[in-house]
């Protein structure tokens, strides 16, 4: 990667003030009620813990809107009144729920629009991803939808949420945040909103697609695009259709806010398995990544990943250029994070003659203060201050890895290098993005946890950290560098 000489800081917030000012809202209208509902109807209601219908029900009761379950069997689920049909709720409603069996499905849109819902949510299986019966089912269903003016997420996925408003799914509400999450796989994305919660990454807001019979990816990138709310946006991907309307609309979205896409399906066998899985297509792995990179999106490599690398993202600003220095306290762990930034094409560069005369008179006589500097194990509170103050003001540098193998000798607390880290960051107050890696498991967690309180993403390898720091140099490369041509 070539490193940039633009001495303008790259900001993310004004990525996110272009993408609240867009006048591009041709579809906010129409699919904004699927995340932003002040009444949901559930079809499929249920008492039984076992079903999915009392799953869903027990996170919209949990949410802040009218919920209104429906269902023939009962007169009241977990204490709400329940209706026998949509046509005796009392009040309109903004949006449907579907649980219940697939060939129940299509005679219900009629009765959905009625209730005054024009969209709705079909969480039900037995569509198109199990054959040939199935497609025709899906067929019909889209069919009737279309006849009543009814928009449907679905079917055969696991439903939507907005983390400040319900959660129409029944899958746990993740931790609120500002990345947006759309998954083609129901459980995979219902997976990746578990990880949220141990993870502390915020979701804004939750959309597993399943079968895209009617409301595509492209509407539902269109509408993070278009969302005011969400700063970055994940992809779980397997395989589409109308391959060019999907690379305008990655590279309409990734111009306004980073799109960091997780592609299935890439092998032989995961392609049968995709088309198995939700009835698609996964079609050429090479083409895809070809196209990702022309709309200028980044392509995650690991389910681990997609999560991590928008997480510094959200955290984080964005780098000006591809020099990255590295502070550790352990020689092994520099070694590693130097080699893996080598390898992704991040620079080390040298350190101005003036940093290292300051490392020089500030750290130990044994500490090494070429880039990584290695303050060594007796460095604490005090060293990770000075050494990340001077390295972050050190125009050689454009971002800065910070590790710490948290010693348990000498008085030193499980915290005190994170906070040093924190007072260098605010005295050096630069625009440079900063990332740490804490290690020690349980024992480094505290200082873990300190640093993400205060939006300096935490990670307990150094591989993974030189990856999401040389995706997101890789996304100021591609738009930030071609501001400048243009």
């Amino acid at each position: 990667m070539l490193a940039m000489q633009s001495s303008t800081n790259i900001n993310l917030q004004e990525v996110r003030l272009k993408a609240m000012t867009s006048s591009e809202t041709s579809n906010l209208s129409e699919i904004d009620p699927f995340f932003n509902p002040q009444s949901v109807a559930l079809i499929g209601a249920s008492s039984d813990y076992r079903k999915l219908g009392n799953s869903i029900l027990m996170n919209l009761l949990a949410s802040e809107i009218d919920v209104f379950p429906v269902t023939r069997n009962r007169e009241s689920i977990l204490g709400v009144r329940a209706y026998g049909s949509l046509k005796e709720i009392p009040k309109p409603v903004d949006l449907v729920i579907v649980a219940v069996a697939a060939k129940y499905c299509t005679d219900l849109m009629t009765q959905i629009r009625k209730a005054g819902a024009k969209n709705a949510v079909i969480i039900s299986g037995g569509f198109s991803e199990v054959g040939t019966e199935g497609a025709a089912m899906e067929e019909e269903l889209v069919k009737a939808a279309k006849t009543a003016g009814v928009r449907i997420i679905g079917p055969n996925c696991v439903g939507v949420s907005n983390s400040k408003v319900f959660n129409g799914t029944f899958t746990m509400m993740p931790e609120r945040g500002n990345i947006a999450l759309v998954s083609q796989s129901g459980a995979l994305g219902g997976m990746l909103i578990y990880t949220t919660r141990a993870k502390r990454i915020g979701i804004s807001k939750f959309a597993s697609i399943g079968n895209a019979a009617d409301v595509s990816f492209v509407e539902i990138l269109d509408y993070f695009k278009d969302d005011p709310k969400s700063s970055v946006i994940a992809v779980y991907v397997e395989g589409l259709e109308d391959g060019r309307n999907l690379f305008n609309s990655f590279k309409a979205a990734a111009s306004q806010k980073p799109v960091v896409i997780l592609k299935g399906g890439r092998s032989e066998a995961g392609n049968r398995a995709t088309k198995s899985h939700t009835g698609s297509l996964a079609g050429s792995s090479h083409i895809f990544e070809g196209v990702i990179k022309q709309a200028g999106c980044v392509l995650a490599p690991t389910l681990d990943s997609l999560l991590e690398i928008c997480k510094l993202f959200d955290f984080q600003p964005l780098p000006q250029g591809s020099n990255i220095g590295i502070i550790s306290n352990t020689g092994g762990a520099a070694v590693l994070a130097a080699d893996a930034a080598s390898n992704l094409g991040l620079n080390i560069p040298l350190l101005s003659s003036e940093t290292r005369h300051e490392l020089r008179q500030a750290l130990s006589p044994m500490a090494a203060i070429d880039n990584p500097v290695d303050v060594v194990a007796s460095g604490g509170r005090r060293e990770y201050r000075l050494t990340t103050e001077y390295m972050l003001k050190d125009s050689n540098i454009d971002m800065l890895l910070v590790i710490c193998g948290v010693p348990t000798f000498a008085g030193m607390t499980q915290t005190e290098h994170a906070a040093g880290t924190l007072e260098g960051v605010r005295t050096a107050d630069t625009r440079k993005p900063v990332v740490g890696v804490w290690l020690a498991g349980d024992v480094g967690k505290p200082g873990k946890d300190l640093l993400e309180m205060n939006q300096i993403p935490c990670y307990d390898d150094p591989t993974m950290a030189a990856l999401c720091m040389a995706h997101i140099t890789e996304y100021s490369q591609m738009h930030f560098n071609k501001q400048k041509k243009d």
